[in-house]
Order: structure tokens, then C-alpha cells, then sequence
């Protein structure tokens, strides 16, 4: 937060359902978050408060900067020096600085006034570049400022390279304007997914080719549960699972691998007929080529089943995906919330 009246952090506190850890030398920068975070100042001047912030979610900790500059453009220069002197000290870990920068990156960042700011946007634009940080852009308004028809982007966040090592992707939104003439940027953080119940059943069409697949369930269905109403076939049903799952485990293994072995095997066999002419030696090959086709219907349905799977996920987005499963006409085988210098975070 960057408030404009006198620190009572339990005021606050209790206002914003956080717990106040910090504020920087002049009061203007404070900084809450949830119970169970934490953060540490590592650094603190009158335009940046400067931090490590921890919470039990994240695999490692992060470094966040809060910004209240300053107006002037002679003002800011020690804020450029400061994050360059932070930059040098991150030493790759992922930081994010964000907050009230107090002025514009580019002459789309301002509207209901031709004021020549070149000078200012240049130095911005150098510092953001000699710290290596990255703008992710935003949702929402275009400005985040706004008095007597003058509008600008003063506020926002900038990630280091090194962010995307944490977080799967990272969303800034500008919210509307309500009790101030800034509105909060919102920063949205998404970790990666962590499945930890193992990899979800998910019925194979290719089990159906196999001669002993209507007998294995039938096995497992007709057996009683001893169960009354919607338990009893939940229980076959959990029953029938686990033995598909064993069985496809012992019977297929890996579909492409048992393909390459039943290749091998023709050649021995047609190998073993030309030395031997026998009988039993041709009806060998013949097993063994009927085997392969079953394994390549199988394996065409591995793959038709996996495609559609991707479509129902992607096929309704113009991707690269889309494209080239249209083109085939057919298939073909072969929170943690942190509020500081007017951004939140939420991390999930």
C-alpha cells in the first residue's frame, strides 16, 4: 500500500484481514501479508522498500520491491540507481518489482495531454532494460491515474527472467479507480500444477481388440459386493478400474515397444522359413503378422484416442494443433495476496 496518512498498522491490519510487516523510511510504502508468509527488508530508501518474501506454497523464496517514486524526473534518478543496485544483488532470483512509478514508458501510457516527456520515458525505459526486467503487460484500464482529463499509466509491475523458474504464468490486472486517483494493479501468479494421486484412470478404445478384455470384466463385474444401491456398482466400478489398470500394465505394457518386438519377431520367423520350410514355420509368420496388424489397429487406436483428447482441450483455439489436425482430413498412424505500493499479489 502507499497510504497517505500516518502508519496504525493495526488499524489496517484488521481493515485488510493481513499482518503489517513493514514500511519503508518515509511511511509511504507499507507492506502486509497473510498469515503464514512472510517478508524480510533487505533494502530501504524513500522510493523503494525492498524485501524477500517467503510463504509455505512457494518452492524457494522471492524478492519483491515496492514503488512510491517520486514526481520529479530529477527525483527518480535515485530510484534508477536503486533498482540497478538491486538487480546486481538479486543474483537470479526471481523478483518482481512493481507500484507507483510516477511516470510513463511510452506515449500510449497517456492521454488529454501532448507534454513532451521523452526525456523521462528514456530513462525509465534504460533502467527497465539495464535491470533485465520484463513487462508482462495488463488487463483492464489502460490508465491507472486519472485527474481532470488526464489520463496515464503510472502504476505497474515488471518481472525479472528469472520469474517464469517459479511461476507457470503471471497476469497484471488494472482495477477500476474507486477511493483514489490511482487504481490497484492486481498481480495473479500461477504455480505449477503438482498431481499427486498419480496419473487418473482413463479408459483405452485399444483394450477392446484384445480377446481376453470381455471376459476380464465380466470377471470382475459379476463378482458380489455384498452392497446395497449406488454403492454396489461404485464398488464394481472401483473394482474393474484397478484390474484394467494391472492388466493393461501385463498384457500391453507400452504399445509402440511391443510393435518394435513383434517386428523383430516376424523377421526371425520368416528367417527360420527360408531356412526351414516347414508347416509350422509358415503358420509362425502367419501368427506373427496377424499379431502385428492387431498391434497396429491397436496403436492407431492409442493415437486416434489421444488426438481427440487434445481437440476437446485445444481444438477451439486457433493453435498450431488446430491447423494441423484440420489438415489431416482423418488420421493417420504411423491468496497469497501481498498489497504493496498499490499491487497485489495472488499467488495460486
Amino acid at each position: 500500500m502507499e497510504p497517505l496518512t500516518t502508519p496504525n498498522p493495526e488499524k489496517y491490519s484488521k481493515a485488510v484481514g493481513l499482518s503489517f510487516k513493514a514500511s519503508n523510511a518515509n511511511g509511504k510504502i507499507w507492506i502486509f501479508v497473510e498469515e503464514g508468509a512472510d517478508f524480510e527488508v533487505e533494502d530501504d530508501s524513500d522510493q523503494v522498500l525492498h524485501g524477500r518474501f517467503m510463504c509455505p506454497r512457494l518452492p524457494c523464496p522471492i524478492l519483491v520491491s515496492a514503488v512510491y517514486a517520486k514526481c520529479s524526473r530529477g527525483e527518480r534518478i535515485p530510484l534508477w540507481d536503486k533498482m540497478r543496485e538491486i538487480s546486481t544483488t538479486a543474483e537470479g532470483m526471481p523478483w518482481s518489482i512493481g507500484g507507483d512509478f510516477n511516470t510513463i514508458l511510452s506515449i500510449r501510457d497517456r492521454s488529454g495531454s501532448d507534454t513532451n516527456r521523452q526525456a523521462e520515458m528514456i530513462d525509465f525505459s534504460e533502467a527497465i532494460e539495464g535491470c533485465r526486467l520484463l513487462d508482462p503487460g495488463c488487463d483492464g484500464s489502460d490508465y491507472t491515474w486519472a485527474k481532470n482529463g488526464l489520463f496515464e499509466r503510472l502504476d505497474r509491475v515488471l518481472l525479472s527472467e528469472s520469474w517464469t523458474q517459479i511461476f507457470e504464468s503471471a497476469r497484471v490486472t488494472n482495477l477500476p479507480r474507486v477511493a483514489s486517483d490511482h487504481g490497484p494493479v492486481l498481480v495473479q501468479c500461477r504455480l505449477p500444477s503438482v498431481h499427486t494421486g498419480g496419473r487418473p484412470f482413463r479408459f483405452q478404445n485399444m483394450w477392446t481388440r484384445h480377446a481376453g478384455f470381455i471376459d476380464l470384466v465380466r470377471e470382475d463385474w459379476d463378482r458380489p459386493t455384498e452392497a446395497e444401491g449406488l454403492l454396489n456398482p461404485q464398488i464394481k466400478l472401483a473394482r474393474v478400474k484397478k484390474a484394467l489398470k494391472s492388466w493393461n500394465k501385463e498384457v500391453f505394457g507400452n504399445i509402440h515397444s511391443n510393435i518394435r518386438d513383434m517386428e523383430g519377431r516376424i523377421v526371425s520367423a520368416q528367417a527360420d522359413f527360408e531356412e526351414r520350410p516347414t508347416p509350422e514355420n509358415r503358420t509362425d509368420i502367419n501368427k506373427s503378422i496377424a499379431e502385428y496388424i492387431c498391434l497396429l489397429r491397436m496403436e492407431e487406436d492409442f493415437w486416434r484416442q489421444k488426438a481427440m483428447l487434445r481437440w476437446l482441450a485445444e481444438g477451439d483455439k486457433n493453435t498450431r494443433f488446430y491447423q494441423s489436425w484440420v489438415k489431416q482430413n482423418g488420421f493417420e498412424c504411423a491468496s497469497i495476496r501481498l498489497m504493496l505500493g498499490g499491487v497485489n499479489y495472488r499467488m495460486t
